[in-house]
């Protein structure tokens, strides 16, 4: 996030806010253990967070669980997983060509990826695919409004491989979603960090505030 908006750019809460106020850019992220969590906030936030975008925001909701089941992201989108016989589960990915034309491979990273898995869920509705997976979409955009939101059924980076590209990959979707400057691709954080970033992703929401004019 730091690397992509600025460290002084942006915040992290948990999902007992609704409030996001002088944001231009939410990302929800479910990761795997906090899905039913993160189900249960876009259930009682629906209208809120489609009036956000809907005005003019941008919005990143992002699960691959390992708990519950297939639920709606709002906006008619449903993210699909399946449990018991993992059949969302995709272990390869593909930016595919609509991805590529939105910048999905700058920095000239990989447009192929495995993983175990690179996701665990895929995301149906009046969707563009960006990113395919062996299971279906994992990663799609739509605009709503004056806004624009993305879904995804991601794991997190350290699942996938090359590693050091879907860190670019990350930063990148970010960047497209939130329609900040694209970056280049990160380096792998240490080991403390890492665990650190990980920890924090399946608890918290982030939100990135609107960069200043000077910022590049």
């Amino acid at each position: 996030m730091s690397a992509v908006f600025g460290a002084a750019n942006w915040s992290k809460s948990g999902y007992n806010i609704a409030d996001f106020s002088g944001a231009k850019f939410v990302f929800l992220d479910g990761s795997d253990n906090n899905a039913n969590e993160l189900s249960s906030f876009i259930g009682g936030n629906q209208s809120f967070l489609e009036n956000y975008v809907a005005g003019g925001g941008h919005l990143f909701i992002n699960s691959a669980p390992n708990e519950g089941g297939t639920f709606s992201l709002g906006f008619g989108v449903t993210l699909n997983y399946d449990f018991a016989h993992q059949s969302t589960h995709s272990s390869v990915a593909t930016i595919n060509t609509a991805g590529v034309s939105a910048g999905l491979t700058y920095g000239d990273i990989a447009t192929e990826y495995t993983g175990n898995f690179f996701s665990h869920a895929t995301v149906t509705g009046p969707l563009t695919s960006l990113i395919d997976g062996s299971a279906g979409s994992i990663f799609s955009v739509m605009d709503w409004g004056s806004g624009f939101v993305a879904f995804g059924g991601q794991t997190t980076t350290n699942f996938h491989d090359p590693v050091v590209d879907a860190r670019g990959l990350l930063a990148n979707e970010l960047a497209y979603v939130a329609s900040v400057p694209f970056v280049s691709p990160l380096p792998i954080p240490e080991p403390e960090i890492y665990a650190m970033l990980l920890a924090g992703l399946g608890l918290l929401g982030f939100v990135a505030r609107r960069r200043k004019e000077s910022v590049i």
